[in-house]
């Protein structure tokens, strides 16, 4: 939170503070105006109080955007701290709510923050203070643990300096701006003994400290909160005269939070090197127990197999994927896009387990090996969870009680609706295949647009879609196959509908790509090409599984035509 200046920061971790155990949404956080504008750092005396009040709220909802990372994935997203606020005049109270990005981190963390008592860093002068303590109390159980067994606590002074955004490198700089300045504002005012020493150097450089986090006597505790207390009373009375303040120049680099486990919060790549700790990730993301009571036990055992699978792979790059962190690239990217748009993969496993349980898995048994099988189909899967996610969406939506008459009124327009994607049972046989691609296509403006040529060519491009969506090579699509239909097929022109809307645009393109009254002629001039029909339907599936590349591609020239029309045509005039 170092785009706040300090004392702003004082605040947002007294709401923290104020997080119950038993909470798992983030409530609306009630307090006095009195006690708002102290822990402001204003005198409440000061001028009106209200408009205050107004004021220093307005400035921490209009402090630039904060960039988040989303761990293991390539993504930042940005928030505000203050999501909305209220002042109740009549009652003197402030209603504060918290960023909905925020509830997966500060829930997971209630039990640090309650039990720690912010009034010690109140009148911290440092924001690096601020944090060391934080750092500090949550580390404090790991350093007795490691000192009961006579090892030190080690702290990585790169890892460090992200943690306390401290841009400088030097170590003198960073032991005097940051370590020093913390020591002095911890020991003898909180309630706890913060020390450090060099424990490793590259060289001359120090890249690690062994630090001391000792707890002081509870008296002694007690003491400096007393003493805390007297002194901001004592500033509070003096009229004029606000509480010291630092104030920092606002920091739009990017922050990452500290690792959370809970099942909507991303994985690191870094687990990827750490298979047994990724298998506990990926279970937590699946909610196991809520599985078991939704999925039969072959499913459950699918599920189990796909797990194995990701945590024994996730740490090898093949082909052209390359580690990061210890992590393959492309698996966490798919992963954690499940991870982040579904709030966890719960729904994902749901949508696949009964497929690997009847297909994936046999055929997977009779492969030389059975393990790259399955971990192609799994990357193909997630690349796809879209199909999968989407009709379960749909019905827990359907369930909400807030919109039982909604759900109602929407389950009774569907009936006569179509699927929102192709699904299996449309290829049940060539015409309901045929049918189910028709659904997307919008004839009416086809035939408008294309020419006699063009016509033509979509006739004979339909049934050879249709043929592909249903078509079984042994050795190249098997696996693929989920009853009649051939899952990779529909996937791809899935992706096409969720993109576009519809496959109008797709079987325009490629209408216009292979218009017959053109596209016979020049393949039948070239001597190279033996077999034109075997061509023909050679570039028709390629296409149908690169959809958007096709489609993109034809725009790309169609730009390029416009601009340079003239160049086009005398080059052409060549051919």
């Amino acid at each position: 939170m170092y785009n706040l200046t300090l004392s702003q920061q004082k605040l947002m971790l007294h709401i923290f503070a104020m997080i119950k155990p038993s909470d798992t949404e983030l409530p609306r956080y009630e307090m006095s105006i009195y006690e708002f504008l102290k822990l402001c750092g204003v005198d409440p005396h000061n001028g009106s109080m209200y408009n205050q009040v107004k004021k220093n709220i307005s400035d921490i909802a209009s402090t630039p955007v904060q960039w988040i990372r989303i761990e293991g994935t390539q993504k930042i997203t940005m928030f505000r701290w203050i999501d909305g606020s209220t002042i109740d005049k009549r009652t003197g109270k402030i209603t504060l709510t918290l960023s909905p990005f925020l509830k997966p981190h500060l829930i997971q963390l209630k039990e640090f923050y309650t039990t720690m008592d912010v009034t010690y860093i109140m009148l911290m002068k440092s924001q690096y203070s601020v944090r060391i303590y934080e750092l500090c109390k949550s580390y404090q159980n790991l350093y007795l643990q490691n000192k009961a067994k006579g090892k030190p606590l080690v702290w990585d002074i790169d890892n460090l300096r992200k943690q306390v955004d401290c841009s400088a490198t030097n170590w003198a700089h960073i032991r005097r701006t940051v370590l020093d300045k913390a020591k002095s504002e911890i020991n003898g005012h909180t309630d706890i003994l913060f020390d450090y020493a060099v424990y490793k150097k590259a060289k001359s450089k120090v890249v690690e400290i062994s630090v001391q986090i000792e707890q002081v006597e509870q008296t002694e505790a007690a003491q400096n909160l007393t003493d805390i207390a007297s002194t901001i009373s004592k500033r509070r009375k003096r009229k004029n005269h606000p509480i010291a303040e630092t104030v920092d120049e606002d920091d739009s680099s990017v922050m990452s939070f500290g690792y959370v486990s809970s099942p909507e919060t991303t994985i690191p790549y870094s687990f990827g090197k750490r298979p047994a700790e990724l298998k506990k990730e990926i279970q937590i993301r699946a909610e196991l127990a809520s599985l078991k009571n939704e999925l039969t036990v072959s499913e459950l055992e699918a599920v189990d197999v796909i797990i194995n699978t990701m945590t024994s792979m996730a740490g090898k790059a093949r082909g052209k994927n390359t580690l990061i962190d210890g992590g393959d690239q492309q698996f966490f990217e798919l992963m954690n896009e499940i991870i982040y748009e579904c709030k966890g993969l719960r729904r994902w496993f749901l949508g696949v387990a009964g497929r690997y349980a009847k297909v994936v898995i046999p055929v997977a048994k009779t492969k030389a090996s059975p393990v790259l099988y399955l971990w192609k189909s799994i990357l193909e899967d997630m690349d796809n969870y879209r199909l999968y996610t989407s009709c379960i969406t749909q019905a827990e939506s359907s369930t909400s009680q807030e919109d039982i008459y909604e759900a109602h009124f929407v389950e009774a327009e569907a009936e006569d609706d179509s699927n929102d994607v192709l699904v299996p049972q449309d290829a049940d046989t060539k015409k309901s295949m045929i049918q189910a691609l028709q659904r997307f296509i919008d004839e009416k403006e086809l035939d408008a647009k294309l020419t006699p040529g063009q016509k033509e060519a979509y006739e004979d491009i339909l049934n050879l879609s249709a043929y592909f969506c249903r078509r079984n090579v042994k050795s190249k699509d098997e696996g693929m196959m989920e009853g009649k239909a051939n899952m990779q097929f529909l996937n791809s022109l899935n992706k096409c509908i969720m993109k576009y809307g519809s496959l109008t645009l797709l079987f325009e393109t490629l209408s216009t790509i292979y218009d017959y009254d053109t596209y016979w002629k020049k393949v039948n001039r070239d001597d190279r090409i033996r077999n034109p029909k075997l061509l023909f339907q050679s570039e028709i599936e390629h296409s149908l599984l690169m959809p958007f590349g096709v489609i993109e591609n034809q725009k790309a020239q169609q730009q390029a035509g416009q601009n340079n029309g003239f160049t086009r045509d005398w080059l052409s005039s060549f051919d």
